[in-house]
């Protein structure tokens, strides 16, 4: 049966920060339990499957560095107009924290260009890019993408994609109209304003073999298939499933996507089911599916090791006292492997260079009155140790 669509844009641009849509929960082969922790082990070995430290407060997007130990976390713990973000910059191997970067604008999401060493803090409510220098942490431009929008707001931005080969920036803007905005990153300045691209534009991946960049939507054609270059679409995916582009007739969300090493095939979670639809890049239609949990929200391809990682928060608008998961899959048959439990809400996840371990961050209860919540806790991150599990 399909779940209920995205309510509203405004909860659909929260799903940056918090619990989307309605599905039904799988039982995995294997299960373990990452129990919440009070405290931050700084010394825990590398051989350890699982260690966690709740040390961050309002912790969203994680991106780990391929060409050194940094490990990012943008964190906006307040929501307040002109509240201040936070970038964290913590070592891959202990979770130690090496650097707490304040911010002028709140950050939620990360796209890191490691051959310019700048790392690009989305602020999603503002509408804006904070171009940060990686390796001193210096502020060294602000980019604003989106325009005002009513007395105090700005369209908003999401997620955020780099292209390293062509010095680009790929960012997302979850309106209805859907939009798409691909920036000069010598420069700062926009080079296309894709307009239409589909309902609530929120997940993308670029393919820098074919020079494709992908996002992901809700209404009748959720993958949109663009060329950079010129800034037009060329090709759309659809899972058949709506039969028109409005929000009443919406039957998937695809929240984030990721795609395999060879860029044949695209994974999408869709928000709204819970599951992950597996499509052919070529042909664009729809191969495969899995079903994963209540609250799908992120997903990664892991090359090295042949598999995806999807986090689903647990929670609804229905079921709010729940819990989430990490869940490991074959890349191939879709078989899962792992379901790691890791109360109370899996968010973001990456992946080191290797491959061999990955980091989510989990946040805490949305207030105060969950089986969940616990007096002073912060929101935390999970590192996860693959070839041990």
């Amino acid at each position: 049966m399909i779940a209920s669509r995205p309510a509203s844009l405004k909860m659909i641009v929260a799903s940056v920060m918090g619990a989307l849509l309605l599905s039904a929960c799988q039982t995995a082969p294997q299960s373990q339990q990452v129990g919440q922790t009070s405290s931050f082990n700084a010394t825990a070995p590398q051989a350890q499957v699982t260690f966690r430290q709740d040390t961050i407060e309002g912790a969203y997007e994680i991106l780990a560095a391929k060409d050194s130990k940094q490990l990012f976390v943008a964190a906006t713990p307040l929501f307040e107009d002109r509240a201040a973000g936070f970038l964290h910059v913590l070592d891959q191997d202990t979770l130690r924290e090496s650097q707490r970067i304040q911010l002028p604008r709140r950050a939620f999401a990360l796209g890191l260009n490691q051959k310019t060493h700048t790392l690009y803090v989305g602020n999603t409510l503002d509408g804006s890019l904070l171009a940060i220098n990686s390796l001193n942490g210096t502020v060294k431009q602000l980019i604003q993408l989106g325009q005002k929008e009513g007395k105090d707001g700005w369209e908003h931005t999401r997620k955020v994609v780099i292209d390293e080969q062509d010095n680009r920036i790929f960012v997302t803007n979850p309106s209805e109209g859907g939009r798409v905005w691909i920036v000069d990153g010598a420069q700062g300045r926009i080079l296309h304003n894709i307009d239409n691209v589909g309902l609530w534009p929120a997940g993308a991946a670029y393919d820098a073999n074919t020079k494709r960049l992908f996002v992901g939507h809700g209404g009748k054609d959720e993958i949109a298939v663009i060329n950079p270059a010129t800034g037009t679409i060329e090709q759309r995916f659809t899972t058949g499933d709506a039969k028109s582009d409005k929000r009443e007739d919406s039957r998937h969300f695809f929240v984030n996507i990721t795609l395999s090493a060879d860029g044949k095939k695209l994974f999408g979670a869709d928000a709204n089911t819970g599951k992950i639809y597996v499509f052919d890049t070529t042909s664009g239609k729809v191969e495969n599916t899995v079903e994963v949990g209540l609250g799908l929200l992120d997903i990664v391809y892991n090359d090295a090791r042949k598999e995806l990682i999807a986090t689903n928060r647990g929670v609804d608008r229905q079921t709010p006292a729940g819990t989430g998961s990490v869940t490991i899959l074959d890349a191939n048959t879709l078989a899962v492997k792992h379901r790691i439990s890791a109360p109370v809400h899996p968010n973001s996840v990456t992946l080191s260079a290797d491959g061999q371990t990955a980091f989510v961050t989990i946040k805490i209860p949305h207030g105060d009155k969950g089986p969940h919540y616990l007096k002073g806790a912060k929101d935390s991150v999970l590192r996860l140790n693959l070839n041990q599990l």
